[in-house]
């Protein structure tokens, strides 16, 4: 079973973004540009906060949150406010489920490659590589794979796939390195098709976050005072 489980990252990644947004959203104020049926158009301040203005638009069929957060387009219901508003039945913030509405080429990244989960699947497997095979060891894989002087590149997936295909003696067979992999580097298993090496984005994250709440104020909005 992987030690590593996105699914545990992905909770606290949406605890920070609740965090974040709770400690800066402080003193938000919204204006009703636009309200009719569900064409609207609400611009949204946060004096306090380290992003921008924010508007959200909405028209049959679709939304669009767009400003200091990116910019991020969903298309569910037809009226998409009833999509993002919260419910006591149902999950207050849903980035899996609401990644799969997003309109294609919407305008921002929703997933990033995460270097340090990278690092950590190779860790796991050249750890796992060792239980099986007693003529191996760690230290001769992570000198290898992680030390400056072997060119070695997980700041990218392609660099990644570069440095695990020299390893595995693949690729760069010219490289003088290749005489020191020979007899170990078979034995090292990277399934790389298994690893999920991109985590959400922080900024898609506190969009999904934003967005139940601008519904709220709407909401509250149209309540009569008194």
């Amino acid at each position: 079973m992987s030690e590593i489980d996105p699914y545990d990252e992905l909770k606290r990644q949406m605890a920070e973004a609740e965090e974040r947004f709770a400690s800066e959203a402080d003193g938000a104020r919204m204006t009703v540009v636009k309200d009719d049926g569900v064409h609207r158009h609400l611009s949204f301040q946060f004096p306090k906060a380290s992003w921008g203005p924010c508007e959200v638009v909405t028209w049959p069929g679709a939304l669009t949150l767009r400003g200091g957060l990116g910019c991020w387009s969903f298309t569910r219901d037809e009226d998409m406010f009833s999509f993002f508003r919260p419910s006591p039945n149902a999950t207050r913030v849903n980035p899996t489920y609401w990644a799969e509405k997003l309109v294609p080429g919407s305008g921002s990244r929703v997933k990033e490659y995460a270097e340090d989960r990278a690092r950590a699947y190779v860790r796991q497997a050249v750890a796992e590589a060792v239980q099986r095979h007693d003529h191996i060891t760690a230290e001769y894989a992570e000198d290898w794979l992680f030390s400056d002087w072997c060119d070695a590149d997980f700041s990218t997936e392609s660099g990644l796939m570069r440095t695990l295909g020299r390893f595995e003696g693949r690729g760069d067979a010219d490289r003088s390195t290749r005489s020191l992999l020979d007899s170990a580097a078979s034995e090292f298993v990277f399934p790389v098709q298994d690893w999920e090496l991109h985590r959400y984005s922080d900024w898609f994250l506190l969009a999904c976050v934003v967005l139940p709440w601008a519904v709220e104020q709407y909401d509250a909005a149209l309540v009569p005072a008194g």
